[in-house]
């Protein structure tokens, strides 16, 4: 389990099956790329994507002798499972704040890794492992991610 396949399940089961199973999608995918180029050219000061547990963390801060994380995002428009994704990682490495930051929107949410948060992260880890550990991938959904998803030819063709 990586933070990026429990951030796919929290949007799409089929695509967390996809990820888990090293099935990649479109690599040249325009909003991949976007992406990509976002958490490169951002926080050019900080350490950047740090690969842990078999994922890549986007930033790592050492603020006042307190390490944080923070996964750099396009947009908001997903922030509950970048949450997900970033309490993932704040859990195998026991930091306890951390934050989601959107240069083009210039927001930043702060995530603490809360009892609370910490017993929802583990339930959706334990129904996440449920899904990506079945032989064959969940049947597609369509939903209005599909449109931009990396995997739409995979799924819809």
């Amino acid at each position: 389990m990586t933070g990026s396949v429990l951030q796919a399940y929290m949007i799409c089961k089929r695509q967390a099956w996809l990820l888990a199973h090293q099935i990649t999608g479109e690599s040249d995918n325009d909003l991949l790329v976007i992406g990509r180029l976002i958490a490169q050219d951002s926080y050019s000061k900080d350490k950047k994507e740090l690969k842990i547990f078999d994922g890549i963390v986007d930033v790592v801060r050492n603020e006042k002798g307190k390490i944080k994380i923070i996964e750099v995002k396009k947009s908001s428009k997903s922030s509950e499972s970048a949450k997900y994704q970033l309490l993932f990682y704040m859990w195998k490495l026991s930091v306890k704040e951390g934050e989601i930051r959107i240069p083009k929107e210039k927001k930043i949410i702060k995530v603490f890794l809360t009892n609370e948060n910490e017993k929802k992260l583990l339930l959706l880890l334990e129904e996440a492992e449920k899904v990506i550990n079945n032989k064959v991938p969940p049947e597609p959904v369509q939903k209005s991610y599909c449109k931009t998803c990396s995997y739409n030819l995979f799924c819809w063709s």
